[in-house]
């Protein structure tokens, strides 16, 4: 598949889908956090076709914030097998959120925050 630059939520994510795992600090201001995609991310994602047999591509999500202005970026990386007999390459695309999704990653981050502070 040939790189895209962004993609929306097709639907929103929920609370359960949206478990964040393995923080890492870049610098001293964002915190990155592995989001496990246990759903069908072709039925959330606009623009992917990955769960299928034909090809062997998938996606790793993350979400990043900066701690000091609390703005959280939603973004993955497309693992792009399909595509490496011909030169393409994996690429990162961020994710247009509604609301209701960046309002629960905002609250799952400063929760880790506060935990992680203790």
């Amino acid at each position: 598949m040939k790189p895209f630059n962004n993609s929306t939520l097709l639907r929103p994510l929920t609370n359960v889908e949206l478990q964040l795992e393995d923080p890492e600090w870049e610098g001293d201001d964002t915190v990155t956090f592995y989001i496990p995609c246990w759903f069908n991310v072709d039925a959330v994602f606009s623009g992917l076709h990955v769960v299928t047999d034909e090809n062997d591509d998938y996606i790793n999500l993350y979400c990043a914030c900066n701690i000091k202005t609390l703005g959280i970026r939603l973004f993955f990386i497309y693992a792009n097998n399909s595509g490496a007999e011909t030169g393409e390459r994996d690429f990162v695309t961020d994710v247009t959120m509604d609301p209701v999704t960046a309002a629960i990653l905002q609250e799952k981050v400063i929760a880790w925050l506060k935990a992680d502070q203790k």
